[in-house]
Parts: structure tokens; sequence; C-alpha cells
């Protein structure tokens, strides 16, 4: 029997630097993955995602170290969170995708990165 699997494997570009509100809570960044195609008519096409990356434990100290622009990898845990909100008289759903990573390493630092 295969046993369930929430693994998710992203590469991209760090956001805005590495936070923590306090030594006693996750350390939370952004990062953007961009996809890249030609359509039908051979024009190149792009589209770029961000992921919400959250940090816990003996990583947190090394995810501070990430600055805007690093191109960083990211071995995680996809979580969902659905809240909902009111905005004026009517109450909106949202759903937002979390990573809670299990491994971090910078491929290269902003000046380092070739592309």
């Amino acid at each position: 029997m295969i046993n369930d699997l929430n693994r998710v494997t992203l590469t991209g570009h760090v956001g805005n630097d590495a936070k923590q509100a306090n030594p006693n809570v996750p350390v939370t960044f952004s990062i953007a993955t961009t996809s890249r195609w030609k359509n039908d008519a051979d024009s190149t096409q792009t589209r770029t995602d961000w992921h919400s990356i959250v940090v816990f434990g003996n990583l947190r100290k090394y995810a501070l170290k990430f600055k805007k622009g690093d191109r960083v990898y990211v071995e995680a845990q996809a979580r969902n969170n659905n809240y909902e909100k009111k905005i004026g008289e009517e109450t909106v759903k949202f759903r937002e995708v979390e990573y809670l990573a299990s491994q971090i390493e910078r491929v290269a630092a902003k000046n380092e990165d070739d592309e």
C-alpha cells in the first residue's frame, strides 16, 4: 500500500527579506517561481506565481539570512488555510496555501545569480 504524501519542491527568488516577529515564532518569506513557454504564435509567454514559505525549528536561524532576490531551494509540505472575512455587507471566503519548509538552501545570492 502506498502512503499519502504531501511534498512540494520549489526553486525561485525571494520576494522580500525573511522576517520573524520575535524569536518564538516561525520565519516567513515568499518566493516567486516563473514559468515560460511559447504560444501557438511562437511568442514567449510568462507566468509568475508567489508562494508563502513558513520555517519552524532549527532552520529559522538559517532562513533569516535570506534576502530579497536570493535564489532558494525549498522542500515543504503544503498547508491550506481557509477563512472568512466580512467586506462591507458580504462575507467572502478565502483560501490560502502556505508551505511548511522541511529543507531550505540558498542556491545563489542576488548578486551571484546569472538570470
